[in-house]
Formats: C-alpha cells, sequence, structure tokens
C-alpha cells in the first residue's frame, strides 16, 4: 500500500457461502462439513482483522428423529426428563471456533495462501496466551460463547446462540492490508472445515465437581450450524491507485502464515525433528494431548496439558519434565543450552523459563500483558484473596467460583528471530528434545504450529507463493 495513497470510503461487507445446502444447516454428522466463501477480484484492500464468520450454533440430543432435532438440556437446566435429556458443551476457552478443523485461504486461481490444520488446538495456545479471565467471560463469550469455566460455558448452549468469530490465521492477523486486486492475490477463497462432534463436544461438569455428566448422555450429541455468513471492511482507494491496481504489472507481498504439524512422543527422552520447509520462520510451539482424548465425547479435545502418564489406560497424573531444548541441524538454536526445569516440576511450581519462551513464541513476552496463565491455572494455586464474613474463600469444595477452571495453558515453544526477520529452515530440520517422566506406554499427541513469513510474488502471467 503506498503512503500516498488516500482512502475514499470503507465498506463494509458480508457474503454468504457458495455451497449452502438445501435446509441451509452446516454438520458433520448430517454431511455437510465444507463452508466455502468466495471474495472476488478488485481493486480495493481487505482488511484481514476485520474478517467475521457469523451464524447461529445448535447443539442437539443424538438420535433425534424429528425434523428439527431436540436441544442438549445441559445440568436439566430446562427440567427435561432425566432419560430424554442430553449434556454436552463446547470447549470452554475456545467456544464455537472449536468447530472448524481447518482453514484455507486461497487465490481465485487456486493458489494455496495458508492452511491452518487442527485450528482450534491452535486456539487452545494462541486464544489463552493472549487473553485474561476477564476476556474469556466478557467481549469472547459474547463473540464466540467462550467462559473461562466449563460450567458457564455449558449454560449458555441450551439454545440456539448467535456468533460472530475472527478467523485469526497469520495472513489474516498480520495487520497488513491485504490486496485483492489484480496486483496482489486477485480474490480471495476462504474455505472452511468442520470437525467432528466428538471432537467439537465434551461432558458437561459443575462447578463444585459434585456431578459430572459426560460420556454415556453427551454421547451423539451433534451440532449445528445454520444461517452461516462472512463480514468483513474493504478500503477502497482514490482512483489513481484503483488504475494502478487493475493493470497488471510484476510485484510482490509479504504476508505472515502458520502451518501444522503432527506428532506423538512416548519416551522419557525424545527428541522430536520437523522438516519446517519455510526460509523465514519466526516462532513455533508445541501442544500436547494424550492421544486417547481426541475425538472422545468424555474429554475435552482442546484443553493444553502437561505430558501425561496413563495407569491402565486412564491417563491421570502428570510426567514430570525435566528438560527441553531447542535445535537447529542438531545443534542447541537459538538458546544455546538445555532448560532445566526439573526442582520446579517436582515442587509443582512455575516452569518458568519453559513458559516465558512459550508465551514469547506467540506474543513478544516485552508485550505480554492479558492471559489465562497463573499460578491457578498451571499449578492450581488459588490466587484470589476475596472472603466471605472475613474469613474463607468463596468456593465449594475446593473450587473457587471466581477463578477460572484450575486446567493448566501449557505448552512448549521458541521464538527463533526477535527482530522477526526470520530464520532458515528449508533445508535444515528444527528439533525439539523433552526430557521427562513419561513410562513409555502413554502416547501423547504434540501438535506443531509454525509461524513464518512467506512472499507472494505476481505477474501478467499469473501468481506464485515463496515459503
Amino acid at each position: 500500500m503506498s503512503n500516498n495513497m488516500s482512502v475514499l470510503d470503507v465498506e463494509k461487507v458480508e457474503i454468504l457461502p457458495q455451497n449452502t445446502p438445501g435446509n441451509n444447516s452446516y454438520s458433520f454428522k448430517q454431511g455437510f462439513p465444507v463452508c466455502q466463501f468466495m471474495i472476488p477480484n478488485q481493486p480495493k484492500f481487505l482488511v484481514g482483522s476485520s474478517v467475521r464468520l457469523n451464524g447461529v450454533l445448535r447443539l442437539n440430543m443424538p438420535a433425534s428423529t424429528e425434523a428439527v432435532p431436540k436441544l442438549v438440556d445441559n445440568n436439566n437446566n430446562k427440567g427435561t426428563d432425566a432419560s430424554n435429556s442430553s449434556n454436552a458443551c463446547l470447549s470452554s476457552r475456545i467456544g464455537v471456533a472449536s468447530v472448524i478443523d481447518q482453514i484455507t485461504l486461497s487465490s481465485m486461481s487456486n493458489q494455496t495462501l495458508e492452511t491452518i490444520r487442527s485450528y482450534g488446538r491452535y486456539l487452545g495456545s494462541v486464544q489463552c496466551i493472549t487473553h485474561s479471565q476477564d476476556d474469556f467471560d466478557t467481549n469472547l463469550q459474547n463473540q464466540s460463547l467462550t467462559a473461562s469455566r466449563k460450567m458457564n460455558g455449558g449454560f449458555v448452549v441450551n439454545n440456539d446462540v448467535f456468533f460472530s468469530i475472527p478467523l485469526r490465521t497469520g495472513m489474516l492477523s498480520s495487520g497488513e492490508l491485504i490486496s485483492l486486486s489484480t496486483n496482489g492475490i486477485r480474490g480471495m477463497m476462504v474455505e472452511l472445515k468442520f470437525a467432528p462432534d466428538s471432537q467439537v463436544l465434551s461432558g458437561f461438569k459443575l462447578n463444585d465437581g459434585s456431578v459430572k455428566n459426560d460420556s454415556g448422555s453427551g454421547s451423539g450429541c451433534f451440532y449445528q450450524m445454520r444461517d452461516l455468513s462472512l463480514s468483513y471492511n474493504l478500503l477502497v482507494p482514490d482512483s489513481d491507485t484503483q488504475q494502478k491496481l487493475s493493470i497488471p504489472s510484476t510485484g510482490s507481498i509479504n504476508y505472515n502464515s502458520v502451518s501444522h504439524l503432527y506428532s506423538v512422543i512416548n519416551s522419557g527422552d525424545q527428541t522430536q525433528n520437523y522438516n519446517l520447509g519455510t526460509s523465514k520462520t519466526l516462532s513455533v510451539f508445541h501442544n500436547f494431548l494424550p492421544t486417547s482424548h481426541l475425538n472422545n465425547y468424555s474429554e475435552d479435545g482442546f484443553s493444553t496439558p502437561r505430558l501425561q502418564n496413563s495407569t491402565n489406560g486412564v491417563f491421570d497424573n502428570d510426567a514430570t519434565i525435566k528438560r527441553v531444548s531447542f535445535l537447529k541441524g542438531g545443534v542447541l538454536s537459538p538458546i544455546e543450552n538445555e532448560i532445566d526445569v526439573e526442582v520446579a516440576s517436582e515442587n509443582s511450581r512455575p516452569r518458568s523459563e519453559v513458559l516465558t519462551n512459550y508465551i514469547n513464541s506467540i506474543k513478544p513476552y516485552s508485550q505480554f500483558n492479558h492471559s489465562l496463565v497463573s499460578l491457578n491455572t498451571n499449578n492450581s494455586l488459588s490466587t484470589d484473596v476475596s472472603q466471605v464474613d472475613g474469613s474463607d474463600l468463596i468456593s465449594v469444595n475446593g473450587q473457587n467460583f471466581q477463578q477460572a477452571d484450575n486446567d493448566e495453558v501449557f505448552g512448549v515453544g521458541i521464538s527463533q528471530d526477535p527482530y522477526r526477520n526470520g530464520v532458515d529452515f528449508k533445508n535444515t530440520n528444527y528439533g525439539v528434545r523433552i526430557v521427562s517422566d513419561l513410562n513409555g506406554t502413554s502416547p501423547n499427541s504434540v501438535f506443531t504450529y509454525v509461524l513464518a513469513k512467506n512472499t507472494l510474488m505476481y505477474s501478467p502471467q499469473g501468481i506464485s507463493v515463496m515459503s
């Protein structure tokens, strides 16, 4: 965007999907798991941060034969006959965005610009690092149905609910204007693939932990989304700029992208090596989940716990993390030593150096202000000093109602370049070594996300992307 360009107008646009089902309802269970939007080629600039997916969400009971399936009834809140009710809710920390399994942005000529797989687990890290408990219970709840406590999120979905969620991809979140013109990406296709119901939905639990309605009553519940639309803002430049944008020429555009890799860790001393294929790598981070918790109605598939060991197939205790190392081509880099957190782990204290590097891989640590990370979430240590009658915390069975659920916001990550120019991993492997107490019979899934700079080259012959 030229510094001499003037903006004549800001257009607020809302478009409908290209592939609307006959019943106007997208559902993985009912065979409509893909939604596509087309933003046409035009001499204007897209404001990436303004892009929103809008619609209505409905959670339904299983095996419903009615034309309009019955809604779930979390905690029998509507007084439904217990034998005819079901309990299921969204991940409280991801909200509606958990239904999106993959986002693909591409040009109108089918040139892929960015693809994020396991998008919900990406948000499981990013959203919790960049938003506080107050955010989860106010502005985020209003737009995407999140909550800092799962009980609160469960009650929200007992009825049809409207939502309006941003698409937090690297390209749309970079802060750069996106040219939709011939001298740009030449229009954009947005394709959303939706996740299985068993991954999106999980059991509902009361705040005091006394009642837990999960696998038996929640299995088979499914979601539907209807009246979907995509809204965004366009900047209309002056006539001279519009003319320049419309006449084919040669140039380039730099933008950020996020990519995903999946692996499994099962050893107490394991080095994971990845071929990132990116020449300007900004950061890499990983989050973890017991493999059996994926696509499981009994578990939150978007939680971000520490590595866990299983007993008789049940993951019920943390595997102490002792040391973490980051490597480039087998050499320690960019931190030239192992990060030793064994003492902190054994004493259930913050693993400070691991945590600060993880935060820094998502948001510069010097700008770290809003977050769900606390002694409460990560170490189950109360940080609330409010009292009732001057004597006791507001709690039932040890659960403090004024704090977020004490579920970990954990991960491992590293910022590759503090100057944000990027490090070349095009022909060199990236590695992370984790030394822990994993017992060898407890597979944990590792979700790896890579933030890198891409360059889009355009010319009269077409466009291409260089990673």
